[in-house]
């Protein structure tokens, strides 16, 4: 018989390969259980629910939005609609999900043009 020395037994080696499967296909479920669900994944740029968007849209708990902040100037300040909310929030709330920079849901940001007192616009850019 040949003298055991500091190495590993083919039967030890078996026995360590085993239990190291078995830990790793006992751990790939555990770690996809306490991982992350995509629900909470964010991407650069993707708009918080209660951000400035294009339109309010209540089912999906936006709060704010482009066109009812420019409707409101324009319906109570400046005069009858005129359809500048629409040229104005179209080509502004071209981030993902139809969101807009955070200063066109505020309503200091919006006023009455000075050449036409009907016509909205907007003076924060």
């Amino acid at each position: 018989m040949a003298d055991k020395g500091s190495g590993l037994d083919r039967r030890e080696f078996l026995r360590r390969a085993a239990v190291t499967t078995a830990a790793a296909a006992w751990a790939a479920p555990v770690i996809q259980t306490v991982s992350a669900s995509p629900a909470f994944a964010t991407t650069n740029g993707t708009p918080q629910p209660d951000g400035c968007f294009h339109s309010i849209d209540a089912d999906e708990g936006k709060l704010s939005g482009c066109m009812e902040t420019c409707k409101f100037q324009d319906d109570t300040v400046c005069g009858p609609p005129d359809g500048a909310c629409q040229d104005i929030c179209g080509p502004a709330c071209n981030l993902p999900e139809n969101a807009c920079p955070p200063e066109y849901c505020d309503p200091a940001c919006w006023g009455c043009s000075a050449t036409d007192p009907d016509e909205v616009i907007f003076i924060c850019g």
